[in-house]
């Protein structure tokens, strides 16, 4: 059925996804990769945050003097760009991820002939860990998350998804929530390992990396001008975040706004709508004297909340399961998101006891968190630093997992 459906696509898909369309049916081309002399380890991260988790156990693995190559693939063209910023020192080039479908799936293995695979967070393809498992290629899912939605659809399904996901020599995740998932799905307990979340050292690594004086001259945000970032935002938001901004520079006039909307792809819609009212420039052509900046290149998101007085985290006020709370923490920013963050609900949860972070509903809830940002206490701040550095050491346990396959 899967292959038919495949065949009926084959014209849209050739289409849809003609970059890199070569390898995505399976035709990898070798030749492309820096180093060919050694069995590969294929990484598969599907897009940029997935890249991010990938990038300290890769790192980790370089450091254990794993010297064979590590080819990482993605799904996503903005996950491709991601990669060759993170990782083009570490990893022996790049190709887009096969579909997963019998044939493609056979082809890419037969040229790709890994020594293992990892995939990262929710990437679990049926076929391809079916093949592995055949061909006795071990397979660990790093990360490894069910969100509320996805866990509730994965048990209608019981049998399809333990049989799936037992072909994993090894499955690590970041909390005793989720492996609780894991072993109510059927998983052998023996293949779940609770090693913490691996993107924590991805952003304490990126931490350190952050040059803020190098940012603040390029986006011209001059010292002592309150600067508020809205990050991952998905349509509806920004109106919101809008709103916010608008009563926030009502009383205090210097204050900038930087909105990062989830899709770049989208900027020039967010740009139009912020415009109605203010000042507006986009970052890959900044106009001097800009109230509201709308970000429409990748990878910035991060940096930016070293600048950032106060921040909100989108997808967070539509159902879409909310994005990543620890990149403010990182920099011990005053945090606003939405009612929705199933996704991130346990760092949510204890930022919001710790007092850096605040549940919104609307644009006057999250201007009273950003006005209230201005005067936060110093020990709050460092208290978000401090719960993020504690959470730190994953990457080094994920490999190790890895490792003990590869002797």
């Amino acid at each position: 059925m899967i292959s038919l459906t495949y065949l009926g696509l084959y014209p849209y898909l050739r289409i849809r996804y003609r970059e890199g369309f070569s390898e995505r049916v399976g035709r990898v081309n070798k030749k492309q990769f820096k180093e060919l002399d050694g069995d590969p380890v294929w990484v598969h991260a599907v897009s940029v945050g997935e890249v991010q988790a990938a990038f300290p156990l890769i790192l980790r693995a370089r450091k254990c003097k794993y010297s064979a190559p590590i080819f990482i693939s993605t799904v996503t063209c903005t996950g491709k760009r991601m990669a060759q910023k993170l990782l083009s020192d570490l990893v022996d080039g790049h190709f887009y991820y096969p579909w997963d479908v019998p044939w493609v799936i056979r082809r890419s293995l037969d040229i790709l002939n890994p020594k293992a695979y990892i995939s990262l967070e929710t990437e679990i393809w049926p076929y391809l860990l079916h093949e592995l498992k055949k061909r006795e290629i071990p397979s660990f899912l790093v990360n490894g998350r069910f969100s509320e939605r996805s866990f509730k659809k994965a048990c209608r399904s019981l049998e399809f998804w333990k049989e799936t996901l037992e072909c994993f020599s090894g499955i690590l995740v970041k909390s005793s929530d989720d492996a609780e998932k894991l072993y109510f799905l059927g998983v052998n307990p023996d293949k779940v390992k609770i090693i913490g979340d691996v993107k924590i050292d991805a952003l304490l690594l990126r931490q350190n990396k952050v040059n803020t004086e190098k940012l603040r001259a390029r986006l011209q945000i001059k010292k002592g001008e309150p600067c508020f970032i809205a990050g991952s935002t998905h349509g509806g938001e920004e109106t919101v975040v809008l709103e916010a901004f608008e009563l926030v520079k009502g009383k205090v006039p210097l204050a900038k706004l930087v909105l990062v909307p989830r899709h770049p792809e989208r900027a020039r819609e967010v740009c139009s709508l912020a415009g109605q009212k203010h000042e507006v420039s986009l970052v890959s052509e900044i106009k001097q004297g800009w109230d509201v900046l709308v970000v429409d290149e990748v990878g910035l998101l991060f940096e930016l909340y070293s600048l950032a007085t106060g921040a909100f985290v989108g997808g967070s006020l539509i159902p879409k399961g909310g994005q990543n709370v620890l990149e403010p923490a990182c920099f011990g920013v005053p945090i606003a998101f939405g009612p929705y963050m199933e996704d991130f609900s346990l760092p949510a949860t204890e930022l919001q006891r710790l007092g850096v972070a605040k549940v919104v509903e609307n644009g006057q809830d999250l201007a009273n968190v950003w006005l209230g940002a201005l005067n936060i206490k110093a020990e709050l701040k460092k208290k978000a630093v401090e719960y993020v550095k504690s959470l730190g050491g994953a990457s080094k346990l994920a490999w190790n997992e890895v490792a003990s396959c590869l002797r």
